[in-house]
């Protein structure tokens, strides 16, 4: 299927045009907020050929393409031709603040990134000819190339300026303006570090250069101060008053209090990621290599962007996009084991095409084409990434400039700590390739072979898991979560209760309870442990709507009630109430399987057999 076969297929499947308020794509996502998710065929475009999978995430319907995503995109601008809609705060008001932010932050920066990360690996390549004694460090060609790669990063703030106008939906030249106000020479007047506005309003002399935050609240601002005049002030005259106005009274609040505070914020965030690196290093590369490829599986890992961005404009480096590296080559590096391992050749070639990406750093296709199907490769690919990043990080590994993390981007990361980024990337391949080999069917359903029938039949089971909740079983596919879809943290299934409660499954020992309510953390008496999550993005209720009859500590019998809850609460807050079971320690047995073949389920019933 071709690139236009394939947007046309899609476009189908999410409904149609009429269907779509918006989309956009980001490295590897086509990104869509529809108007109505039940009229999308998600079974139908997962089987789309050329589409590694999809998901609801964060209020967005997501179709991973991993590096076709631009092609694909063109083709669909070619298809349907959206109306330019008014803003959407209503609607987006549904969603959690948190996830606003960083769908905002992240639809801003995307766009701005190819010529950052351009500058970046420009300047690794630079450092690396002068280490190397390739040119003359005071040549006027080095001069000039140094000159485009810090252009890029000097200048951000006009980068984001439009893509800032754009997500806000503002003219883009009065944005322009503010950054152009930010930097212009005033701000490094020598010692100068206040100056008087009206001889009265002080103003803080800041260097707002490669800055994120500033801007992006300046533009912010200037959105709602222009559509205030441009409703007020008549059309003959709008053009230049509309203009004047805006910039007349969005230009000294921004310079005054948005723009300094949007720095303060990137500068203590920077800070606080330096300080939690200084503070333990191995720590903090532990945490976010190995967590790297859960974050991408999610789609949040465009949340780091700014935080690496703002290291670079703060300290000149950043250490975490080192840690990033090292996750980045143990997501590739794993298919890389699967596709030698593995004799199934569809299954191989699959693998194989994840693993040039992968090194280059488009992970997604190793992550939803492989990793997702190998739980043994994704733990491998955890851990191998994480203590890879822990041993840079503690070496002192980082990159000089915003890069896309790859085995291409190594210049960029030449200098300082480079021996730390070198030592930790082959650990990362070694660790993760090891256990990927080791790993990798540890996790695959046991079978054992009847000759004489000549059929396959499982193992009896060993142990049974009876429900937790009675009422009917909801199939994994429409649960909207990656995590608990996936069955990324273990064996799964979704049921939606019937009356509201939560009981014992049998002799237990309660090991958690959430101060939000929302789940129960259970150690049953057979081994098993299991984690019983209440609606998805409930967390969000802060307790509200839910009654725990059990503490941590308590010892409970088959039948207790352990929570009562208020579907209705949930559902008026438009929040899914469906209950999540993960057997947590799924990785201990030999074989989990979910009973499938009934959809009412109660006490009495097993939800999951287990062969030891």
């Amino acid at each position: 299927m071709n690139n236009r076969d394939l947007a046309k297929a899609i476009l189908k499947e999410v409904g149609g045009e009429k269907n779509i308020s918006s989309y956009t794509n980001c490295i590897t996502r086509l990104r869509f907020q529809l108007k109505d998710n039940e009229k999308v065929d998600q079974q139908a475009i997962d089987a789309l050929d050329g589409v590694l999978g999809s998901q609801f995430q964060s209020g967005q319907f997501q179709v991973i393409l991993g590096g076709k995503v631009v092609n694909v995109t063109n083709e669909f601008s070619e298809l349907v031709d959206l109306p330019d809609e008014s803003d959407k705060e209503a609607d987006e008001g549904n969603k959690g603040i948190l996830s606003n932010i960083l769908n905002t932050l992240s639809s801003i920066l995307t766009p701005a990134l190819p010529p950052v990360i351009a500058g970046g690996l420009l300047k690794g390549f630079i450092f690396m000819f002068q280490n190397f004694g390739w040119v003359n460090g005071s040549s006027d060609s080095l001069i000039f190339f140094n000159g485009l790669a810090d252009s890029m990063f000097y200048f951000f703030p006009f980068l984001l300026a439009v893509s800032s106008a754009r997500k806000f939906k503002t003219n883009e030249y009065l944005a322009l303006t503010l950054a152009g106000l930010l930097m212009y020479p005033f701000a490094f007047a020598d010692g100068q570090t206040m100056i008087k506005l009206f001889g009265f309003i002080p103003l803080a002399v800041v260097n707002y250069s490669a800055s994120v935050l500033p801007i992006i609240f300046s533009v912010w601002l200037l959105k709602y101060v222009k559509r205030f005049f441009d409703q007020r002030i008549p059309e003959m005259v709008n053009m230049v008053f509309s203009p004047l106005l805006s910039l007349l009274i969005v230009a000294p609040i921004a310079m005054v209090v948005l723009a300094p505070l949007g720095y303060y914020i990137g500068e203590y965030i920077a800070a606080g990621v330096k300080w939690l690196i200084d503070f333990s290093p191995w720590l903090a590369g532990l945490i976010v290599g190995g967590t790297r490829p859960i974050l991408v599986l999610g789609g949040m890992h465009h949340a780091m962007n700014p935080i690496m961005q703002q290291e670079v404009s703060s300290f000149g480096s950043s250490q975490m996009l080192a840690m990033v590296l090292m996750s980045t080559l143990a997501q590739a590096t794993a298919p890389l084991v699967v596709y030698f391992k593995e004799k199934n050749i569809k299954e191989k070639q699959v693998a194989l095409s994840a693993v040039i990406p992968g090194y280059v750093g488009i992970t997604e296709p190793a992550i939803y084409g492989v990793l997702v199907r190998y739980k043994g490769a994704m733990i491998a690919a955890c851990v191998g990434g994480g203590v890879g990043a822990a041993i840079s990080t503690m070496l002192g590994g980082r990159s000089f400039g915003f890069v896309m993390p790859g085995l291409l981007s190594l210049p960029a990361f030449m200098g300082e700590g480079f021996i730390g980024v070198v030592i930790g990337c082959l650990v990362s391949v070694i660790v993760t390739a090891l256990l990927t080999f080791v790993l990798m069917d540890r996790f695959k359903k046991e079978k054992k072979v009847n000759k004489a029938a000549e059929t396959v039949t499982d193992l009896e089971p060993a142990i049974t898991v009876s429900s937790p909740v009675v009422g009917e079983q909801v199939p994994l596919d429409r649960i909207e979560d990656a995590t608990f879809s996936k069955e990324i943290l273990g064996a799964t299934a979704a049921i939606q209760s019937a009356d509201g409660r939560i009981y014992a499954p049998m002799a237990a020992t309660v090991k958690a309870v959430f101060p939000t309510k929302h789940a129960i953390g259970l150690a049953l008496e057979n081994g098993v442990e299991l984690l019983i999550h209440i609606g998805l993005d409930t967390v969000s209720m802060n307790g509200e709507g839910f009654e725990l009859n059990v503490q941590q500590g308590d010892l409970v019998q088959k039948g207790d009630v352990l929570l009562t809850f208020d579907q209705d609460l949930i559902k008026s807050k438009q929040l899914n109430d469906v209950i999540i079971v993960v057997i947590t320690n799924t990785e201990t047995f030999g074989a989990v399987r979910k009973n499938e073949n009934v959809s009412k389920i109660d006490l009495n019933q097993n939800l999951f057999d287990i062969t030891k």
